[in-house]
C-alpha cells in the first residue's frame, strides 16, 4: 500500500509542475513522504512543522489533483515528521524560564562577525526610474512612478527602488491609455513600499492563478536594470491590450527562474481584474501540449476544429515555448496559431529560455517577434537578490497567517526565526540567481534561525554558507577576477589600489601573489589577461607571482588550508 501511496503522491507533484503551481508547494510535496493510502485518504509525512501549515493552506488544490488522479475523492492527511512531538515537548517545557525565549539581535552590530563580513556595502545601486509628471496626459512607458525605498534598506547601504504603490500603478496605467492623470492619494495615505501579504491563489482550469489574491502581480514584481525593459514592456502590453493593432506581440526570454512566468501571469491577472471583457488564454508548454493531444482525440470523434479554445481568444499567453518547438508533432499547429494571431492583429505574449532567432522557428514568425517587443530578462545582481530575499521574508515568512493556540503549528512552537539586514546581505552574496531557489533558500535560513533561537543561539554566516552549498551549484559558477580581488582585499586588509599598485611591503606583496595565483587557477584567464587586471603587469611578473605561491604551498601546509578557505569564499560569492 505504501508503494501505491508513493505513486499517487508522485503523480500529484507532476500535476503541480504541469500547471505551474507555486515552487514552494512543489518543493514541500517533493520532500514529503507517502505513509499510506486507503480508499478515501492519502497520508503523508511533511518535512517540517512549517511545511505542515503551508501544505494545509494548499490542501484543496492537492485534493483536487488526487481526485483527478484516482477518479474518486481522496482526502489528504498531513502528519508531523517523526520525533517532532518529542522535540516540541522539550522546547516548550521551560516556557516560563527566561532562557526559553532568547533575545534576537535587533541590530546588525549584534550579528556574529566573521573575517569576510563587510563594514560597508559599497556596490553600485540600482538607479531609480524617473517619476511620471503629474500633468502629463500621455506618459511614455519608460517613465514610471515608484514607491519609496523599503525601510529595512534605509540604513543598509543598499538603495533599491523597485515597487509601485497601488495609487501610482493605477495612475500610470490610466496615463498609458491616454486618460487624464489620476490624482494620487499617496500624500494623504503613504503607500507601504512592501505590498501586503498575499494568501494562496485559487486556480483557473488552465492552472494559472486567478487575479484575486494572486502573488503574480505587477505590484509584487521586483525589478531592476536586469529586467526593467521586460517589466515596462509587460506593463505597456497590459495597458494597451484593448487597442487592436497596437503592441500585438511581446516576447520575453531568459534563463529559468528569473521571473518570466511572473510577468506573464501578471498580464493575465491584470486583464482579468481590470478588463474582464478581454478573452485571455494562458497556457504553459505542458498544458498546451496536453490540450493539443486532447483536441486530436476529440477531432476524430466529432470533426471539431483543432484548438478552438486558443483561436477564439483576444490575448494568447504561452510560457516556455522552447518545449513546444522541440516537438515535431505540435510545431506545425503552433506556427499556424501564431501566424493567425499576428495576421489578425490579435495579441500574443510568449516566454522562452532563448531569443526567437535561436529557437529554429519559422523565419516569418522570428521576424514578426523581432519586430515586436523583444525583452531579455537577465540574472539578478547582488542588489536585486538582496531585495528579493528581504521582500520574500517580510511578505511570506514574517507575514504568514497567525495560527490559533490549539493548532498543530502552534504546538510545535513555530518554525521561522529572525533574519537581520546583515543576514540578507550575506545571503545575497552567497546565493545563486534562480529566484525560485532564492525563495526556498530564504525559508531554509529562516527555519535554521528559528532552530538556533530555540536553542539559545542565533544564525551565523557559517550556517548560511552551509545551507547555500545545498542549494546552489557552485561548481558551475563563472568566477570573476574582481570577486577574487575583493575577497583577498578583505582577507589581508588591503585596498584595491594597494593590491594592483606598485607597493611591495610584505603584507601587500603576499596578498597580490595569492590573488594572482587564484585568478589564474579559478578565472580561466591567461597570464596576460590576469596581468591587465593587476595594474597592467606583464606576463613574466604574473608568472613569478604564481610560482612564488606554488613554492609557499610546498613549504607550508597552512598555506594550502588558507587557499582552500579563500576558494570557498570566492566560489560562494560568485
Amino acid at each position: 500500500m505504501d508503494e501505491e501511496a508513493s505513486i499517487i503522491l508522485g503523480d500529484a507533484i507532476a500535476f503541480c509542475q504541469r500547471d505551474g503551481q507555486d515552487a514552494r508547494l512543489i518543493n514541500m510535496l517533493g520532500q514529503s513522504r507517502a505513509i499510506s493510502l486507503t480508499e478515501d485518504t492519502l497520508t503523508i509525512e511533511a518535512p517540517s512543522r512549517f511545511a505542515i501549515a503551508q501544505l494545509k493552506k494548499h490542501q484543496p488544490t492537492i485534493e483536487a489533483y488526487l481526485e483527478e488522479i484516482a477518479f474518486a475523492p481522496i482526502a489528504l492527511d498531513i502528519v508531523a515528521p517523526q520525533g517532532a512531538a518529542t522535540e516540541s515537548a522539550a522546547a516548550t517545557a521551560p516556557a516560563t524560564a527566561p532562557a526559553a525565549s532568547p533575545a534576537v539581535p535587533a541590530s546588525a552590530g549584534n550579528v556574529p562577525t566573521i573575517e569576510h563580513q563587510h563594514s560597508d556595502v559599497s556596490r553600485e545601486t540600482i538607479a531609480p526610474l524617473p517619476t511620471a509628471a503629474a500633468t502629463s496626459t500621455n506618459v511614455p512607458v519608460t517613465h514610471m512612478p515608484i514607491a519609496h525605498d523599503a525601510a529595512a534598506g534605509a540604513d543598509s547601504g543598499i538603495a533599491i527602488k523597485n515597487t509601485l504603490s497601488a495609487d501610482d500603478f493605477r495612475r500610470m496605467m490610466n496615463q498609458m491609455k491616454g486618460g487624464a492623470p489620476t490624482k494620487s492619494t499617496q500624500a494623504a495615505t503613504p503607500a507601504s513600499p512592501i505590498p501586503a501579504p498575499t494568501v494562496p491563489a485559487e486556480q483557473n482550469t488552465d492552472g494559472a492563478p486567478l487575479a484575486a489574491n494572486s502573488k503574480f502581480t505587477f505590484e509584487n514584481f521586483v525589478y531592476g536594470p536586469e529586467n526593467s525593459h521586460a517589466y515596462r514592456s509587460a506593463l505597456k502590453f497590459a495597458a494597451l491590450a484593448d487597442e487592436r493593432g497596437t503592441c500585438t506581440s511581446l516576447f520575453i526570454y531568459g534563463k529559468s527562474g528569473l521571473g518570466k512566468t511572473h510577468l506573464l501571469l501578471a498580464i493575465k491577472n491584470e486583464l482579468a481584474e481590470k478588463s474582464p471583457e478581454i478573452k485571455v488564454k494562458y497556457a504553459n508548454s505542458q498544458a498546451y501540449l496536453d490540450d493539443l493531444m486532447t483536441e486530436f482525440d476529440r477531432q476524430k470523434k466529432s470533426n471539431a476544429p483543432i484548438m478552438q479554445a486558443y483561436h477564439g481568444v483576444d490575448v494568447l499567453i504561452i510560457d516556455d515555448i522552447q518545449n513546444i518547438i522541440g516537438k515535431r508533432a505540435s510545431v506545425d499547429y503552433f506556427f499556424q496559431l501564431m501566424d493567425e494571431f499576428i495576421r489578425n492583429n490579435k495579441k500574443v505574449v510568449i516566454a522562452a529560455d532563448r531569443a526567437p532567432k535561436d529557437l529554429s522557428m519559422d523565419e516569418r514568425l522570428t521576424s514578426r517577434f523581432n519586430a515586436g517587443m523583444l525583452c531579455l530578462v537577465a540574472e539578478p545582481s547582488y542588489e536585486m537578490k538582496y531585495k528579493i530575499l528581504q521582500r520574500y521574508y517580510e511578505n511570506t515568512i514574517v507575514a504568514a497567517p497567525e495560527v490559533g493556540d490549539d493548532s498543530l503549528l502552534a504546538a510545535y512552537g513555530g518554525d521561522g526565526g529572525h533574519l537581520t539586514d546583515e543576514h540578507f546581505k550575506h545571503m545575497a552574496e552567497v546565493s545563486g540567481t534562480n529566484i525560485r531557489e532564492l525563495e526556498s533558500f530564504c525559508e531554509r535560513c529562516a527555519g535554521e534561525a528559528g532552530d538556533r533561537e530555540r536553542e539559545g543561539g542565533e544564525l551565523t554566516f557559517d550556517d548560511i554558507d552551509a545551507i547555500a552549498s545545498q542549494y546552489f551549484d557552485t561548481s558551475a559558477k563563472k568566477i570573476n577576477v574582481q570577486t577574487v580581488q575583493s575577497v583577498i582585499e578583505e582577507q589581508y586588509g588591503v585596498t584595491h589600489e594597494e593590491l594592483i599598485g606598485p607597493r611591495r611591503n610584505a603584507n601587500i606583496a603576499k596578498a597580490r601573489h595569492i590573488a594572482i595565483y587564484l585568478a589564474i587557477e579559478m578565472c580561466e584567464m591567461t597570464t596576460t589577461a590576469v596581468g591587465a587586471e593587476f595594474g597592467n603587469r606583464n606576463h613574466s611578473t604574473v608568472s613569478t607571482s604564481y610560482k612564488k605561491v606554488q613554492k609557499m604551498i610546498q613549504e607550508d601546509r597552512a598555506v594550502t588550508e588558507d587557499l582552500k578557505s579563500l576558494r570557498d569564499k570566492i566560489t560562494l560569492r560568485s
